[in-house]
């Protein structure tokens, strides 16, 4: 081989091999990085927050009127609901058992949260 055909292989494997393997070993890392942060919470961990948010709800409908009604908070648990199929049960129940009155603005999204969240539950809306 001249010294050209050594030069033109050296290009081609300094210039392209070696860096998409590099390229494709830094890709990987960085993906097995991304996937141990963003691993889903294990299943005591998903217990304690769905116990917390029945909690929270519960606060929030015995306030024994130290505060007045918190809507946006009551609708925000409401929804949160949704990310707990596997407790569907219970929060069905849950869910019959509370009773929303008022007429006032927050009050009626309120209803209609719940409303949403019975209908996601019971698999009659493709949500």
């Amino acid at each position: 081989m001249t010294m050209f055909e050594w030069a033109a292989v050296a290009l081609i494997v300094f210039g392209m091999v070696i860096p998409f393997w590099v390229m494709t070993l830094l890709t990987m890392i960085v993906l097995y990085q991304q996937r141990k942060i963003f691993k889903p919470p294990s299943r005591q961990i998903k217990v304690h927050d769905y116990t917390q948010l029945m909690v929270a709800i519960d606060d929030l409908r015995h306030s024994d009127g130290k505060a007045s009604f918190n809507g946006p908070a009551l609708q925000t648990y409401l929804r949160e609901m949704k990310h707990y199929p596997e407790y569907r049960e219970t929060s069905l129940l849950y869910l019959e058992d509370l009773s929303i009155s008022g007429t006032k603005k927050w009050s009626t999204i309120c209803k209609a949260e719940q409303k949403a969240v019975e209908h996601y539950l019971l698999g009659l809306d493709d949500e």
